[in-house]
């Protein structure tokens, strides 16, 4: 008897079973309905997919936060029952099972739809300042997709200090640019928040953005079920001003989900194209080979 994967759960979990083999096309998600025209947060897990697909494509930066509204209810109308029902509640909290991280959900959403689909979610996740899937992993299959081809589309502005005089600016199509790359990664366990600490680096003083899901945001403290090995990408744009610049010519930052000791196929991946790879970790075992192994130097 075959055992039920993580990501037939939790494709089961959010109703999008027959989206994975018929894959979701522009069409369907366009398609005007009464959730579409109705402001109702999500009531049962099978809703958050599509609340995220209706608020990302309105470009409304709230897209990711995703949690159910219902309450669990009980069949019995016992007191007694109802009373042990809100004893377990304190020990585990209401709508646990209805809590789902929402990097699982995006992984989700990318591997049920066609490439047109894919293309408009990473424009408009881009638009509301949001990382993009880089590499995307399929957790039963064990392999990772790179994900130029969705990123086709995305177009950035900036203006670099050279241009600052003359207020010109650049503008290009980010996946022909020559930006150069730098890499995040965690090895082991790690008390940090990783991404808290990205999203801290890339804005600046006037105005904090959550560019990168982290523990601290809602649901983001959520054990993550299919999205570990999910490198995501985002781009630094300078606007030209030595006060505001944290750098003065762009950057992309990439941040690999996950323990690189778990996905060594993006870690190398990342050595390979990285100007440099950033390593978190509390404690570094000294016969760990990843870090040294000449495989991974540029």
């Amino acid at each position: 008897m075959s055992t039920e994967t993580d990501l037939e759960s939790l494709l089961e979990d959010l109703g999008l079973e027959q989206c994975y083999r018929e894959k979701l096309s522009l069409s369907k998600i366009l398609e005007i309905d009464e959730k579409t025209i109705t402001d109702e947060p999500p009531k049962s897990k099978s809703d958050l997919p599509w609340y995220f697909l209706k608020k990302l494509m309105m470009v409304n930066v709230t897209a990711r936060n995703m949690k159910c509204t219902s309450v669990t209810k009980s069949t019995c109308g016992s007191a007694s029952e109802m009373t042990k029902l809100d004893l377990k509640n304190l020990f585990i909290g209401p709508n646990t099972v209805d809590i789902l991280n929402p990097l699982d959900i995006i992984t989700a959403l990318f591997l049920c739809s066609d490439g047109f689909v894919k293309q408009e979610m990473a424009l408009k996740m881009s638009m509301c300042q949001f990382s993009v899937p880089l590499l995307l992993p399929n957790c039963d299959t064990k392999q990772c997709t790179l994900m130029l081809w969705a990123m086709r589309d995305i177009v950035k502005k900036y203006r670099p200090q050279s241009l600052s005089e003359s207020k010109g600016f650049t503008e290009e199509r980010i996946v022909l640019s020559e930006i150069p790359m730098i890499s995040f990664v965690r090895l082991g366990e790690c008390s940090l928040s990783k991404s808290e600490i990205l999203n801290k680096f890339l804005s600046n003083s006037q105005q904090y953005h959550d560019t990168f899901v982290h523990q601290d945001m809602e649901c983001g403290d959520s054990p993550r079920r299919i999205s570990n090995g999910l490198t995501e990408i985002t781009w630094y744009l300078p606007c030209g001003s030595k006060n505001l610049d944290v750098f003065s010519q762009p950057v992309a930052v990439a941040n690999l989900r996950g323990d690189i000791a778990s996905f060594e196929t993006q870690y190398s991946f990342l050595c390979q194209t990285s100007a440099a790879v950033f390593v978190f970790f509390d404690n570094l075992d000294s016969e760990c080979s990843l870090l040294t192994n000449q495989n991974h130097e540029r």
